[in-house]
């Protein structure tokens, strides 16, 4: 079994933060249907059959650069069925984000793994803090309607947007009151009980 890798991505801004969700179309996927998560998520797979991207793409990282351009920017899919790999080292998206990461603008932290108790999937949870101007570059892009459902942007459903702020007041709602993915969930959660180590530069 393949595991999952959730990522919440918070855009930091001068000590406050804020984030995306991404609701989950029921007319576009088979599972965890018709709630919220955060962004990007996706199975932790190679994105190509060639024997090479094996090796290439075991790599969290990569995996989570390929789901944001697949959910974020509406890029196709990188599910493991086309033939051609990824050239990393060419990939504009790819780089831009490994410079930002190497210029302090970005970081990754593993925040825990877990089983779904009804599924007993496994999910690699995950946050990327982005720096305000870095996380703007980036997602001038955006698109809210993806292969998956809708990116949500904001309370008010704009098509772009900075997110939803990273307030204890709008991670408890969606955590009490609002449908939300169980892998989601437990990365806002945790993401929230940790935010001061995640959020300092």
């Amino acid at each position: 079994m393949l595991p999952a890798v959730t990522t919440l991505t918070l855009r930091r801004s001068r000590g406050t933060a804020s984030f995306l969700l991404h609701w989950r179309d029921p007319r576009k996927v088979a599972t965890a249907a018709g709630v919220y998560d955060v962004i990007p998520a996706g199975e932790f797979q190679p994105s190509s059959i060639a024997p090479h991207d094996l090796v290439n793409d075991f790599d969290i990282w990569r995996n989570i650069v390929r789901e944001f351009s697949e959910e974020l920017l509406g890029e196709p899919e990188h599910d493991g069925s086309r033939s051609t790999p990824i050239d990393y080292d060419g990939w504009p998206f790819y780089r831009a984000l490994g410079h930002a990461r190497s210029e302090g603008k970005l970081k990754a932290a593993c925040v825990s793994a877990g089983l779904d108790a009804l599924t007993l999937a496994a999910t690699i949870l995950t946050v990327v803090i982005i720096d305000d101007d870095m996380f703007d570059e980036v997602s001038r892009d955006a698109v809210q309607v993806n292969a998956e459902g809708i990116t949500v942007f904001d309370e008010q459903g704009h098509d772009s947007g900075h997110g939803i702020a990273f307030t204890g007041q709008n991670v408890t709602r969606l955590l009490e009151r609002e449908p939300m993915a169980s892998p989601g969930a437990a990365c806002l959660a945790l993401a929230w009980r940790h935010r001061i180590a995640l959020l300092s530069r």
